[in-house]
């Protein structure tokens, strides 16, 4: 066997060009964040925006709310990058 004919991806040989596939845990879409950045942000910014316009929404309870946002964001990104979940969580 020569070096040529074994290649090592991601710490595991391969033996044929075949075997390797570049776009592999790459995302689908096209944008450079997740799309749960972007509905985190756009729900922030209308809690702030609400707190700052009503006078019946007090800043204590937005900054609540966005904090209660901020711990289902981070949550829900870790669930996806645990997997699939198939064990029982």
């Amino acid at each position: 066997m020569t070096e040529d004919s074994i290649r090592v991806t991601a710490g595991r040989p391969t033996g044929t060009e075949g075997d390797h596939h570049p776009a592999a845990g790459r995302r689908s879409g096209g944008l450079p964040v997740p799309t749960e950045a972007i509905v985190f942000l756009a729900l922030t910014l209308g809690l702030l925006i609400a707190a700052a316009v009503a006078d019946n929404f007090e800043a204590t309870a937005a900054w609540g709310f966005v904090t209660l946002l901020g711990v289902s964001y981070i949550l829900s990104r870790g669930l996806v990058k645990r997997g699939h979940g198939d064990d029982g969580l």
